[in-house]
């Protein structure tokens, strides 16, 4: 039998699914129009009235630096969203105005949003900034070069409002080669993860209750692109949830899209340095978590068995040097520091 989240904890209702508002007076937006109404006679949107809609839930937090053309896409996705009700929150790490026409079109948009400004680039940061400032109670964190599909957040909303102890969701990356089958994965189960044998949950896949991120601090902002520990920051969360007892399942029938892959052959210097920086991270969570030996020793062990078994040129050789000396320096310092 599959594991099943816990009966729920709190006595606090999650939001239902509610009546759109051209059949009550209650200020409630339906899905399929852009505009509020209190007026019986007919939805804007062309559901019937009374008809049956999911009510506002979701503060989407996009930390963004450095990219232009990519927020557009986005942006696009977001437009065609048959589930339209949702706040944008802009966490601006940038130090000049590229992203401004950007939250510009969201205002006219008719969507409700909040632009940050923050001094300097921290991606961990600029997502607690943007946690700290939701008012929503459910929170998505979406990279500004993914893309969502038409129903995702109505079918992330349906599922929310259906599931009265889950504390977030997983949806699916789609171009993601997953290790383990997300459906085989559901809940995501503590151990598993402590072992790192569960199925990805990248942050753009999570939709997650705001008060329970904030009740464990959030992002630690010492991991992550741009600190010395450059990765580790999701999984650091996810840990942190599962271990305060967050119950998260997937949800396969919803999907994010990202691109992904090999970076661009600079120099061996810098696939060494861009491979170090990111496994620091790595040993900082096992440090951190006080994850098991046998863990540790495999992701100590894993970098010199690759260039075996995946032979990959002499870049190879280098990113595995990279990702050892990385790990050991992240485990390490992690220890010796905090």
């Amino acid at each position: 039998m599959p594991a099943v989240c816990p009966p729920p904890r709190r006595t606090r209702p999650l939001p239902k699914i509610t009546r759109c508002a051209c059949a009550t007076s209650a200020p409630t937006r339906c899905r399929a129009c852009s505009t509020n109404s209190s007026i019986g006679g007919g939805c804007g949107g062309g559901l019937p009235c009374g008809a049956e809609v999911l009510r506002a839930m979701f503060s989407l937090i996009l930390a963004t630096y450095g990219r232009v053309d990519e927020i557009g896409r986005l942006m696009d996705s977001l437009e065609r969203q048959t589930f339209r009700d949702f706040e944008l929150i802009v966490a601006d790490q940038n130090l000049d105005q590229r992203v401004l026409p950007y939250v510009e079109r969201a205002r006219r948009s008719g969507w409700a949003v909040q632009h940050l400004r923050l001094a300097q680039p921290n991606l961990s940061a600029a997502r607690n900034a943007g946690a700290r400032a939701a008012t929503r109670e459910w929170m998505a964190i979406p990279d500004d070069d993914c893309w969502y599909e038409p129903d995702t957040l109505e079918r992330v909303a349906r599922r929310l409002s259906e599931a009265a102890s889950v504390d977030g969701l997983a949806i699916h990356w789609q171009e993601q080669v997953h290790r383990v089958a997300p459906e085989a994965d559901t809940p995501l189960r503590l151990e598993t993860w402590r072992h790192f044998q569960g199925s990805d949950a990248s942050s753009i896949t999570l939709f997650l209750r705001t008060a329970t991120v904030l009740s464990v601090g959030g992002f630690d902002e010492r991991l992550g692109v741009g600190q010395w520990y450059g990765a580790g920051e999701e999984t650091d969360l996810v840990l942190a949830l599962l271990a305060n007892g967050a119950c998260i399942e997937r949800l396969p029938a919803a999907r994010v899209h990202h691109d992904f892959g090999p970076r661009p052959f600079v120099s061996l210097a810098a696939e060494f340095r861009q491979s170090r920086g990111r496994a620091r991270g790595w040993g900082a969570l096992c440090a951190k978590h006080r994850l098991p030996r046998s863990t540790l020793l495999k992701g100590l062990l894993g970098p010199l068995i690759w260039p075996l078994i995946r032979p990959d040129g002499l870049a190879g050789l280098v990113r595995s040097a990279g990702v050892l000396v990385g790990r050991w320096e992240g485990y390490l310092n992690w220890r010796l520091r905090f």
